[in-house]
């Protein structure tokens, strides 16, 4: 990825080196996000329509991809920048010490509902906005499951023109997993119900003035204890100009 580039193509390049590395399926489309997209505008954290924006010198960016493996989901998401960003640094700064907090809040005897009311009032407090209203259902989460063989397999996406844009970037897999589990019990926000056993794809969210940021990776939940799979969201990546 370089200055000059679009999401789209962007996009296109992410689903192609994952089908050259015998990914055939997804949870939903790579999502990539440039400048002010990366704020995640109400109700549209979305693929870009098209080509999108054009990658700049200076731009914060967001790279959000969910391959299938073997049957497995793997949701994570990065933000990096073109050149040095003391801001956006201080940022990532604040969403590790988050990260690292979080495992103890889901051990915890409370719902997924007080989980997401906690993150949200430190998001506030540390002088961010939170960027969940720019999910559907306001959602910090959601979450994964290991899929059979025939959503392994096949690379394909619901039609756009017969179910619109929000739909058509979601895996069939994953849509019918939420729909079957009637939605709510699926996704870490403030109408979650149930409990909160399972494996999760964590992605708190928050605005920095002109941009936004977040990280997303995987939780284990079991009866009192939670950890992450992996710390490979924390690296942190800077794009020569």
């Amino acid at each position: 990825m370089r200055p000059g580039w679009t999401e789209g193509r962007t996009s296109r390049w992410m689903m192609r080196w994952m089908n050259d590395h015998e990914v055939r399926a997804h949870l939903h489309k790579p999502i990539v996000a440039f400048a002010e997209r990366t704020l995640a505008p109400t109700q549209h954290w979305e693929p870009a329509r098209g080509e999108g924006e054009v990658l700049r010198e200076g731009d914060v960016v967001i790279l959000d991809c969910s391959p299938i493996v073997d049957g497995y989901t793997g949701d994570i998401a990065y933000t990096l920048s073109v050149g040095p960003n003391p801001t956006l640094e201080k940022a990532q700064s604040f969403l590790s010490e988050l990260r690292a907090r979080l495992p103890q809040r889901f051990a915890n005897p409370e719902t997924a509902r007080d989980v997401f009311h906690w993150a949200d009032a430190e998001i506030r407090a540390a002088g961010y906005d939170n960027a969940a209203d720019g999910y559907v259902h306001s959602v910090m989460g959601h979450r994964v499951y290991r899929h059979g063989k025939y959503f392994s397999r096949e690379t394909w996406f619901p039609s756009e023109r017969a179910f619109g844009f929000m739909i058509s970037w979601h895996g069939p897999g994953f849509l019918l997993k939420s729909i079957s589990r009637l939605v709510y019990p699926e996704t870490l926000g403030p109408l979650h119900h149930g409990p909160k056993t399972g494996v999760w794809a964590i992605e708190p969210h928050v605005r920095v003035g002109t941009f936004g940021c977040k990280f997303e990776e995987l939780l284990i939940v079991d009866e009192g204890r939670a950890y992450w799979l992996d710390d490979v969201s924390q690296k942190r990546i800077t794009i020569a100009a």
